[in-house]
């Protein structure tokens, strides 16, 4: 993993996700970009100024705003190499992140999802689960009040498809860069069919693809799949949940369907990762 953006709305109470997102990198020795979209109000004609020159002194100086900002909560310098900042102007925060991170061909987003501190948290309505079906790289939604600490333990929820050893793939060598052990976990109703028999021909196929020493395995079964994930993360201390959002079903769909994202952003702590199946 070479880069990472972290899409910051700069307030003061969001300061802990941008700590986390720093941390992160550099435990995965990546460079962090830090992004800041700018929205600017209507530029009149009737200004003496033309309009690029206008919009080239405001970002000029929202750049200088996000500098300090990062210096004060980090504690380093903003060097161009490992740290690294960004301001765009553009109304649409989700295309700002896709274009940025298309430019900079980052290997994984992080965004802080909403909460009631603040109105433009990137994790309302529809832009989380957007940038979900459009991002080309891993998606890392936090809670802007997460700790700056070590991952340790990563959950991983799986269907038993192939997908999902696609996804392991990517996921094993973050975790071992983390120094952290991989429990994948199947949620499922009681009724489903043989459900321990394809836990054992995933275990299978996954030795073949990756290195499995550091992986559990566990089969759950419950009827309430979004609740359930949420208190097994918790009996196991998980620093990360990592979901794979799938073209036609899949956790990320089932967890954050619109009428549970209010319930599940108020009540979950844990960052979530997710990959995208058209990525793999």
């Amino acid at each position: 993993m070479k880069t990472i953006l972290y899409a910051s709305d700069r307030t003061e109470h969001s300061s802990p996700a941008l700590k986390y997102a720093y941390q992160l990198s550099h435990q995965l020795k990546a460079s962090l970009i830090v992004l800041y979209v700018h929205e600017m109000e209507q530029i009149r004609v009737s200004v003496s100024r033309p309009a690029a020159q206008i919009e080239y002194h405001v970002i000029k100086e929202q750049t200088e705003i996000l500098t300090k900002y990062c210096e004060k909560h980090l504690g380093v310098a903003v060097d161009g190499k490992k740290l690294k900042v960004e301001v765009v102007h553009n109304d649409s925060v989700s295309d700002a992140i896709l274009e940025k991170s298309r430019d900079f061909g980052t290997d994984m987003i992080i965004i802080g999802r909403k909460d009631k501190h603040t109105d433009r948290g990137l994790f309302v309505g529809n832009i989380g689960k957007g940038l979900q079906e459009k991002v080309p790289c891993p998606l890392l939604i936090i809670p802007n009040n997460v700790a700056a600490k070590s991952i340790k333990t990563i959950l991983y929820a799986t269907d038993f498809e192939e997908a999902d050893i696609l996804a392991l793939k990517k996921l094993v060598p973050m975790a071992k860069a983390l120094g952290a052990k991989i429990q994948i976990v199947h949620i499922s109703t009681e009724k489903e069919y043989a459900g321990k028999e394809q836990m054992e021909w995933f275990k299978d196929m996954l030795r073949q693809e990756v290195d499995d020493t550091a992986i559990d395995f566990a089969l759950i079964f419950s009827d309430k799949i979004q609740d359930k994930l949420k208190a097994h993360a918790n009996a196991i201390g998980a620093d990360l949940i990592v979901l794979l959002e799938r073209e036609e079903k899949g956790f990320f769909q089932k967890i954050f369907h619109i009428s549970l994202v209010a319930k599940m952003e108020e009540h979950i702590g844990i960052p979530l990762l997710s990959y995208n199946e058209i990525n793999l």
